[in-house]
């Protein structure tokens, strides 16, 4: 008899043992996945935020390619017509371009020029043709002063340029 009862109060702690731990282990389980899930969320949250605060809004460094006042002529398609430049300002988010742009003005209107020498009247007579031609020169002095791909942002930002008029030349 004794051996009987032995064996039942054994089945017994089995029992709740087995109940306990059918119970305590998934909890902790859960309880550690949720704390491991809100750690991640909560890191990726303050990701951006981090990013935010380190970069700086760019400044707007003034560049003159051409100085206002100084007709600048470029010859258009076809070569029966020029385009009169009185003035071409670049804004750029760093020195160093800006310090390029000085370096290398003889390259840049080089550019210029075949960029002139692949546009007809009728392109520079609309606002689309202006802008499409200011997205041509950004690109053009970002690439002949280096400032391409993930340097691009500290090149030239703004492109300001007055035409003075379109004439044809006989």
């Amino acid at each position: 008899m004794a051996d009987e009862e032995v064996k039942e109060v054994k089945e017994k702690k089995k029992g709740i043992g087995g109940l306990l731990m059918s119970i305590i282990v998934p909890a902790i389980v859960a309880v550690g996945a949720t704390v491991v899930t809100i750690m991640l969320l909560g890191s990726n949250l303050t990701q951006p935020k981090q990013q935010q605060t380190t970069q700086p809004a760019p400044t707007e460094i003034k560049a003159v390619i051409i100085q206002p006042g100084t007709y600048t002529t470029f010859m258009l398609k076809g070569g029966k017509e020029v385009a009169i430049i009185e003035s071409l300002t670049v804004t750029t988010a760093s020195d160093a371009c800006r310090a390029a742009i000085g370096e290398r003005r003889d390259m840049i209107m080089d550019g210029l020029m075949l960029i002139f020498l692949s546009k007809e009247r009728s392109e520079l007579n609309t606002a689309a043709g202006i802008e499409l031609l200011k997205k041509q020169i950004r690109a053009m002095v970002n690439e002949v002063t280096g400032f391409t791909g993930e340097r691009e942002r500290l090149g030239v930002i703004g492109v300001y340029l007055y035409i003075k008029a379109i004439s044809s030349v006989e």
